[in-house]
């Protein structure tokens, strides 16, 4: 009896997992959008310059007319903040190094502070009050 209950659970699976590969179609997702996920933890003491230099890199995004990120200061958990920028390409974003907006925000950061140099301290100045970081790309259902 145990040999047959056995052969019989062996046929059983092997049918459901053939049946199961038959079914599968090759299919996209619809209707999605794709995001860029980052989340910061800065430096203690670092609050008030931090708000400074992202009110400069949000006017920067003005002037260009490239649209920034979803901001979010988290309550809870191990990170200050979450920016949240929408991938318009979807993942066809990540191919770029630097994208015809970020050349258009960095034109624009350079011009608003008078030089490139400039631009190149604010950024270092926003690394150095980064403790740790993550970046993640999510996708969202639409429907």
């Amino acid at each position: 009896m145990r040999k047959f209950l056995f052969a019989f659970t062996l046929v059983l699976a092997f049918c459901l997992t053939s049946q199961a590969q038959e079914d599968h179609k090759a299919s996209k997702f619809e209707n999605v959008s794709y995001h860029n996920i980052v989340k910061i933890d800065f430096k203690p003491g670092t609050y008030s310059r931090v708000q400074e230099i992202m009110k400069i890199y949000m006017a920067a995004g003005e002037s260009a007319g490239v649209k920034g990120p979803e901001v979010y200061w988290l309550m809870t958990g191990d990170y200050d903040v979450m920016f949240v920028w929408t991938m318009e390409g979807g993942t066809a974003d990540l191919e770029w190094d630097w994208s015809p907006d970020d050349i258009k925000w960095w034109k624009a950061l350079v011009d608003n502070l008078g030089s490139e140099d400039k631009a190149k301290e604010l950024r270092k100045e926003w690394g150095s009050f980064i403790l740790k970081a993550t970046n993640e790309i999510a996708r969202k259902q639409l429907n």
